[in-house]
């Protein structure tokens, strides 16, 4: 293993957050999104490949050690050779799946590791230094320009100014993963796993190490005796099964624990599934266990961490179990101001499933009480300012919420990147997708760990028009996440809208065999594909009333309702369903509505009427900021809606 050193050679650790994109031969290379791009087509790395592929970019042709590679791209932790060696395998692969090469990596045996450039002089490519990613978006227009600025220094004072405990850190133990399994793949396999969990928290706050196999963790001097993650690895029938359980440290009671289980065609992506998820339950651990005051009772934080799995996976059915066990650990632990944000969350999420408008109302009270008792306690607490910012009535309302969420918010590491996807779903609300792609970019950047931001991102780069982009995002949140509820809505979003027929046909096939409780969901989506490759009146007819009827039972929502008439060529049809919600006061997201695909419904003369119900034309004309559909760019405005834009 190697340890930690004094001083890279290379300077600080890599924030990918901050890297500029840079070119090796004919590829560009995106630290900042992950991901590379060649003629147009992007590929997304796992973080820690892209950390070392920067690291040996920016050494300019010179040998990088591999104590520098630890220190530069794990913060000085406890790594094998094999961590190192797997991720300059997968960027050999990545150069060699090119037609030239755009890069090599050479080894030098007992030293360390050269890339060089395609075409490159000796001194290896030239990368623009991390500052200089503050003026990556300068071809913007000039207002969209100043506002990624503010959110660029807002984005800069919470990495600079966020608050540092003044207690010490504790202290992450991994165990080496069991395997009931005598074959090769499932040793190989437990022994990646607790590998990618430290690779994925190595650059965070958190102290993390891997425990050698046949040796029992033990505490450092100094820091607190912490959490171990153990696991099991189990074969059954054709699948592959990882039981994984979080313990306290001290008392080894269970903390938390689940199950993950692939098909062995699938089980090569079970290491990277199993360590984002341990990597978020950890995070909010640590979290709840060094705040002020911390929580200790290990009861309570479990409770917590079961809760939080909850808002991570919000299902519209478990809305009273979650707000019971948030009411356990607000119950137990008052001053922990946390708590009262999640059950803040769990009161908001319940007020949109329940449909008594006496009893939502009860339950947005609740919500916005308990966000306001949590900004009391503690005014860092960044989740209840998004979650006060749904409570508000308007646009101008809910932004200002979150602005000062951005401002003053500076922990949890999840809710502070809710605080950044709400702003993005906010602005995609009121058709500026453009500036939302770019936050959104944040809040990812932020909560790399959280399924719902980079499910968001690939809805946003579909609603722009990007495919490309879109499949890439979706179908890495579906190989971290493939059972999050949240992740399978957007990728069928996504498919069902954007690709081809035989493609939607084939995923909405594969969903219905997973759920076959959704089977009307099922069936209703097939007849909508159907229709839409007919391209025909007749299959139009036929299919209309099974849309409408399904969006009635509710095993669609109307936003779906909405896109579907849109997708088959029926603009009124689509305005009238969304009148048809606000008359029932029901939900209308208006983010579908500047969508490729809906630029019919914004043709229509109708449009101007709904874009005024859902207080769009009052949010444009009062704060100036037009939809991207209404600028020099794409000028797709109907005389209607400018000039009843600038009426007043």
């Amino acid at each position: 293993m190697y340890e930690s050193t004094q001083d890279a050679m290379w300077g600080p650790g890599i924030d990918l957050a901050q890297e500029a994109d840079f070119d090796l031969g004919a590829l560009r290379v995106r630290p900042a999104r992950c991901s590379v791009e060649w003629n147009g087509v992007s590929q997304t790395l796992q973080r820690r490949v892209m950390q070392v592929l920067v690291a040996l970019a920016q050494a300019r042709g010179s040998v990088v050690s591999q104590s520098d590679l630890v220190a530069r791209c794990w913060r000085g932790l406890s790594v094998t050779d094999d961590a190192i060696y797997r991720c300059i395998s997968k960027l050999r692969k990545l150069a060699a799946d090119y037609p030239d090469a755009p890069y090599a990596i050479e080894a030098i045996p007992g030293v360390g590791y050269r890339l060089t450039a395609s075409g490159a002089p000796d001194d290896g490519p030239a990368i623009a230094s991390p500052a200089a990613q503050k003026y990556r978006f300068r071809y913007r227009a000039s207002a969209v320009a100043a506002v990624l600025a503010i959110l660029a220094l807002i984005a800069a004072a919470f990495w600079i100014n966020r608050r540092v405990p003044e207690h010490r850190p504790v202290r992450v133990v991994v165990q080496p993963f069991e395997t009931l399994s005598n074959s090769d793949a499932a040793r190989a396999l437990a022994r990646r796993i607790p590998n990618e969990v430290v690779n994925e928290l190595g650059d965070s706050q958190i102290d993390i190490v891997l425990a050698e196999a046949g040796k029992q963790p033990a505490g450092s001097a100094g820091v607190a005796p912490g959490l171990i993650v153990t696991g099991i690895l189990r074969d059954e029938s054709a699948s592959a099964i990882v039981d994984v359980r979080i313990e306290d440290g001290t008392t080894h009671a269970a903390l938390w624990s689940m199950e993950f289980k692939r098909g062995r065609g699938e089980a090569s992506d079970l290491p990277m599934e199993v360590a984002a998820r341990v990597a978020d339950v950890l995070n909010i651990a640590i979290f709840a266990r060094t705040a002020n005051p911390p929580l200790t009772d290990d009861s309570a934080l479990s409770a917590l961490l079961q809760a939080n799995d909850m808002i991570r996976d919000w299902q519209g059915s478990d809305w009273a179990e979650r707000i019971e066990r948030a009411q356990g650990v607000v119950a137990r632990h008052p001053e922990f101001a946390f708590g009262h944000d999640v059950l803040a969350a769990a009161y908001a999420g319940a007020a949109e499933r329940i449909s008594p408008p006496d009893r939502a109302r009860a339950m947005s009270d609740a919500a916005r009480r308990e966000a306001e008792l949590t900004l009391k306690l503690d005014p860092a607490d960044a989740g209840a300012y998004a979650i006060l910012s749904d409570l508000e009535p308007t646009y101008r309302a809910r932004e200002a919420m979150l602005l000062r969420g951005m401002k003053y918010g500076k922990h949890p590491k999840g809710a502070l990147g809710g605080i950044y996807s709400t702003e993005a779903r906010l602005l995609n609300d009121v058709g500026r997708l453009r500036e939302a792609l770019s936050v959104q970019l944040i809040a990812r950047a932020t909560d790399e760990w959280g399924a719902p931001k980079t499910a968001q991102l690939a809805r946003i780069y579909a609603n722009m028009g990007n495919l490309p982009e879109a499949k890439a995002w979706i179908q890495r949140a579906a190989r971290l996440w493939p059972n999050h509820s949240g992740v399978q809505r957007i990728q069928q979003y996504i498919i069902g809208f954007y690709g081809r027929p035989a493609e939607a046909l084939a995923m909405i096939d594969a969903a219905g065999a997973q759920t076959p409780a959704d089977d009307n969901q099922t069936a209703i989506w097939r007849s909508f594909i159907e229709a839409r490759a007919a391209g025909s009146a007749q299959a139009n007819a036929a299919t209309i009333p099974k849309i409408r009827e399904a969006a009635d039972r509710g095993d669609i929502p109307r936003d779906t309702e909405i896109m579907m008439f849109a997708a088959l060529g029926e603009p009124r049809l689509a305005i009238e369903a969304a009148n048809l919600a606000l008359d029932r006061q029901q939900e209308v997201q208006p983010q579908y509505l500047f969508a490729p695909i809906a630029r019919n419904v914004r043709q229509d003369p109708g449009f101007v009427g709904l874009a005024a119900r859902l207080g769009l034309i009052k949010y444009w004309r009062e704060t100036g900021k037009w939809p991207d559909f209404c600028t020099d760019r794409t000028p797709e405005c109907s005389p209607q809606l400018l000039a009843a834009i600038r009426r007043g």
